[in-house]
């Protein structure tokens, strides 16, 4: 199981939440759009991965495989995926992690276009510190 992401949290506390002032009654991780908040929860991972129940569980969303898969598509990379066995010995789920520095860059592009001013530039820093630059 996925230890708390102190990152996402920190970045999710810390949003203006004018931007969504219709939402107040919401707690402010559930303000922020499913989407976005699936890419940043992913983005947010660094060397932990992320597998579909953390997605399901932090972002409290269905099919979190889904997002992933859509990552993969919209933005032409290809995520990195370890085969784990589950804790009750039955069956397996993957873990998914963004394979580099670059590919981190274009999932915060593609959240940006949701809503531009959701990150900041110290986030964006923090984010992509987690990442190896791409090798050729």
């Amino acid at each position: 199981m996925m230890k708390r992401n102190p990152l996402y949290h920190e970045i999710v506390k810390g949003l203006d939440w004018k931007l969504d002032s219709y939402n107040h009654s919401q707690s402010d991780a559930k303000k922020l759009p499913k989407k976005p908040r699936a890419y940043l929860l992913i983005a947010c991972t660094g060397n932990n991965g992320i597998t579909e129940n953390e997605i399901l569980t932090v972002c409290r969303l269905s099919s979190g495989r889904n997002y992933c898969s859509e990552l993969e598509r919209k933005l032409n990379i290809t995520l990195k995926r370890v085969d784990e066995s589950n804790t009750d010995g039955i069956g397996s789920h993957f873990r998914y992690y963004l394979a580099s520095k670059e590919d981190t860059q274009k999932v915060i592009n593609l959240i940006l276009s949701y809503q531009p001013c959701l990150l900041s530039d110290w986030d964006i820093t923090r984010i992509l510190d987690q990442y190896p630059k791409k090798v050729a």
